[in-house]
């Protein structure tokens, strides 16, 4: 089994994501909040989901919380390794990724003090469930692209505009995770992963857009 039960597997895809762009932040599990609590945060009619990452702007910067489904989190303490969490519960692997992903990205830009759209935080989760799913499982990067990209359907309750924006996140993110499998070596990957977080916001989707024409 994965060591340490739910709280430790979010610490370990946080820790999993900054070895893979070499950066740092505050520990995600801080930030954790339960049924209730989000609850009590998140609009009364707000659709299901698997995570949650609320944000709100304060004189003194952002409040974050995050909540991850805690049936998903059970599911992945309970795996034996990081590659059977991917193989056998892709859906909350992918839900973990995607909340600490958004919590990583909100912090870094609030670093850097540079905007971030709802897009290029939705995109940079996508790539990023491949990236981390295909380190796991090395050799089926074709099956997990096609798992994360082709199979893959909206949630119920979208709006228009948000089965938009999750529509076009998974176009670029699936453009640049094909590039990204076709490089060499690892380190290619990783190099090239590097550089893309660290592009400005409005650099890095042009390059998406261009890579998905």
């Amino acid at each position: 089994m994965l060591k340490g039960g739910p709280e430790a597997v979010l610490g370990l895809v946080q820790s999993h994501l900054h070895a893979i762009y070499r950066t740092e932040a505050p520990d995600v599990r801080r930030f954790l909040v339960d049924a209730d609590q989000l609850g009590e945060l998140r609009e009364e009619d707000a659709r299901g989901a698997d995570e949650w990452v609320l944000v709100r702007e304060s004189d003194d910067g952002l409040d974050i919380a995050v909540w991850i489904d805690e049936g998903l989190l059970e599911d992945l303490a309970g795996a034996a390794d990081p590659a059977e969490a991917v193989t056998e519960h892709l859906r909350g692997f992918c839900a973990v990724v995607e909340g600490i992903s958004h919590f990583l990205l909100l912090v870094e830009r609030a670093r850097r003090q540079e905007p971030l759209t709802l897009l290029e935080l939705e995109t940079q989760a996508e790539v990023d469930k491949f990236v981390c799913a295909s380190l796991h499982r090395p050799g089926r990067d074709s099956e997990l692209h096609a798992r994360l990209f082709r199979d893959a359907q909206l949630c119920e309750g979208l709006g228009q505009g948000e089965r938009i924006r999750y529509a076009e996140a998974g176009r670029l993110a699936a453009g640049w995770c094909r590039w990204l499998a076709s490089l060499p070596h690892l380190q290619a990957r990783l190099d090239a992963q590097r550089q893309f977080w660290r592009t400005a916001g409005s650099r890095r989707m042009d390059r998406l857009r261009r890579m998905a024409a």
